[in-house]
């Protein structure tokens, strides 16, 4: 059994919208270049708390405190690094005129074992003749055991002052990285304390429950806490639906209008048309590709990353 339709018969329908008419798409303005802040790398210190911040979105100056972490540990630990370097500098002093003394009482050992084996030495050189036998005989043995004694103490004197050197050399040692490690403290202490880069605003970046990391909060080391974006290099990126993708082309002229900012406008170009396709978001399921748009003097705008924007597509003849 077939079924006749009669067209003409039809009731009328409205007139479709012509296929290269102006449309749009909603975005969001990004910072293609932005520097990251994060924790500083000190020993020790796998997760921080934030005691001070500046406020989400706030314009900060090249040397202003953008974020500053609590340092009360480190703190601790430079004032026991410090004590105890204070004490090894005074061993370290104490030890130096110990050792001089040492030196000393090594020198006149040294000193007068010479001299006795000079003297012994020149009552040996008498002439056997003048002396008797048994004397000489004494004299000789004198001479040779003060000889030896001189020996001994040149040798002793010489080993004592390589062992002098090595206790000194300890006690520098000790003092040195005790030194180094104050001075590492004192770096740490002082890198809690981040500061802007350069002049722009700072944003700050949301934990894994979606809140804003604000004063208070317990962050990891290498997290970043937020950004400071260079606000010249604000684009847009906006999502455009597949069965638009034919309107669209690269160096395409388009008109962005900022959400909230009355009749704000501002010339864009498509500079990127993504290749993926995947769902605009889990509410909105529409099949979607990424789209970027250069902004042409943005960073005179006083626009942030993070606006909502709604993007115009001209039609094929104006967007040439």
């Amino acid at each position: 059994m077939s079924v006749r339709v009669d067209t003409a018969a039809q009731a009328p329908v409205a007139a479709a919208a012509p296929t290269d008419a102006p449309f749009h798409i909603t975005g969001e303005l990004f910072a293609q270049r932005s520097l990251a802040i994060s924790p500083p790398a000190v020993d020790g210190l796998w997760q921080l708390t934030v005691t001070q911040m500046a406020a989400d979105g706030a314009k900060v100056k090249k040397g202003g405190v953008l974020v500053v972490f609590d340092g009360s540990e480190v703190s601790k630990n430079l004032t026991a690094k410090r004590s105890e370097l204070a004490e090894k500098q005074r061993r370290q002093e104490q030890l130096k005129l110990d050792l001089a003394d040492r030196a000393r009482e090594a020198e006149l050992a040294t000193a007068q074992a010479r001299a006795e084996a000079d003297k012994a030495s020149r009552k040996a050189s008498v002439p056997k003749d003048y002396v008797a036998g048994i004397e000489y005989r004494k004299l000789v043995v004198a001479r040779d055991k003060a000889e030896r004694k001189l020996r001994l103490t040149v040798e002793r004197e010489r080993i004592a002052a390589v062992a002098r050197a090595a206790e000194q050399r300890l006690a520098d040692a000790e003092v040195e990285q005790l030194s180094g490690e104050v001075a590492e403290l004192q770096a740490s202490v002082a890198a809690l304390t981040v500061t802007s880069p350069r002049d722009g605003i700072l944003l700050h970046q949301t934990k894994w429950n979606g809140d804003k990391i604000d004063d208070g909060s317990q962050v990891f080391r290498g997290q970043s806490v937020g950004e400071v974006p260079d606000l010249s290099s604000l684009a847009v990126r906006a999502a455009l639906p597949e069965r638009k993708l034919g309107r669209v082309r690269i160096g395409q002229v388009v008109q962005v209008r900022i959400a909230g900012g009355g009749r704000r406008q501002l010339a864009g170009t498509v500079v990127s048309i993504g290749n993926n396709v995947h769902s605009k978001s889990r509410v909105e399921p529409i099949p979607v590709v990424d789209v970027l748009i250069r902004l042409e003097g943005a960073q005179h705008a006083k626009l942030k990353p993070g606006q909502s924007v709604q993007v115009a597509i001209p039609s094929a003849g104006e967007g040439a």
